[in-house]
């Protein structure tokens, strides 16, 4: 633990100490800041760079609180070849998909496929890693997920990041949180634009017959869909190209990141939005997915119990919560409604 001493030199450097009480793990001070809120609370966080204490700043009544904690959990990163075989296994179970379920046995169809795909997901981890690398926090590099074919029909269950220390304040959380879905909405969509050009039209009596799954469009690709073909007429449907399918699953990723819980991309928005309201906002979102699965599309039951298993609805915050946004950051909560309304679709799926 960190002496009394210590922790006293290192918030001294950026706020006038008050009162101090020593806790198990913690030392807590009540400070008045030297400077703005983010100057403060800047130099405080410097002074301890380098070491495995953090410093939260929160505001409690009219008085505002420094606490340092040890952070005690191990740094996960993986090695530059574990990253190299992940892409590797990736790129064949996500062409194995795309074989067997999208392109229908044709090899370079499927190869297309699956880089269109491993495209969109890397863009939207690297959105998330290239803005919190912007933001001085600790990041790994994206590292897939594979998923053989038959257990997955995607071949993959997308890519992640990890961060191994909390993000420094809630303009940080915001900016990275946002990032990875606006470059991955983006890079859905040439390729849903290029994927439905290549596309048929045909009696949706023949497309039913050739697939098993009735995909919905969400409306970004509605759109797109409704510049191509214009109206579609009654009884008709479109036999969608491979590419069109991994703009469609980069669009329903997008989607379920942006979903308003715990430490989802959209979770951290909402936290970083409404730091008050936060908890509400989520304990409302996790009641809409779970009537949702119960009366409009089971899945959504799946996806409840698994955002709630990972998150309990909870978010850890940024060390320093009381920094406001600026207004331009607060516009990009505008961002965030488009591109939610855009991507997410009731029913993305249904099984004949």
């Amino acid at each position: 633990m960190i002496t009394l001493e210590e922790g006293y030199k290192g918030v001294a450097k950026g706020f006038a100490i008050s009162s101090y009480s020593v806790g198990e793990d913690s030392l807590s001070f009540r400070v008045i800041p030297k400077h703005s809120h983010d100057a403060s609370f800047n130099l405080v966080k410097e002074s301890f760079r380098g070491t495995k204490v953090y410093p939260f700043y929160r505001k409690s009544g009219r008085d505002y609180f420094i606490t340092l904690v040890i952070h005690k959990g191990r740094e996960f990163s993986l090695p530059a070849y574990a990253h190299i075989l992940l892409i590797i296994a990736t790129l064949i179970t996500v062409t194995l998909a795309g074989y067997i379920q999208w392109a229908k046995g044709n090899i370079i169809e499927s190869i297309v496929f699956s880089i269109s795909l491993m495209t969109i997901l890397m863009g939207h981890e690297l959105g998330h890693y290239i803005q919190a690398r912007i933001r001085k926090v600790k990041a790994t590099l994206p590292f897939f997920i594979p998923v053989p074919p038959n257990i997955f029909p995607f071949g993959t269950m997308g890519a992640v990041i990890t961060m191994s220390e909390p993000l420094t304040d809630r303009s940080t959380i915001l900016r990275v949180g946002i990032t990875g879905p606006i470059v991955g909405f983006l890079l859905s969509l040439p390729v849903i634009y290029y994927g439905l050009m290549h596309s048929t039209i045909v009696p949706s009596v023949v497309a039913y017959k050739k697939s098993e799954i009735i995909f919905v469009m969400p409306l970004a690709m509605q759109l797109i869909s409704m510049h191509i073909f214009g109206n579609i007429a009654h009884g008709m449907s479109i036999e969608p190209n491979p590419l069109a399918m991994a703009g469609w699953i980069g669009l329903f990723v997008t989607a379920l990141n942006l979903i308003p819980i715990g430490q989802l991309d959209g979770g951290h928005v909402i936290r970083a939005l409404f730091p008050e309201r936060y908890t509400t906002i989520y304990r409302g979102a996790f009641i809409l997915l779970i009537v949702l699965g119960l009366f409009i599309w089971p899945g959504w039951l799946f996806w409840a119990f698994i955002v709630y298993l990972l998150t309990r609805l909870k978010h850890p915050g940024p060390l320093n919560d009381v920094s406001g946004l600026s207004r331009m950051e607060k516009l990009l909560g505008i961002v965030y409604i488009l591109l939610l309304v855009l991507s997410f679709v009731p029913v993305p799926f249904l099984m004949r």
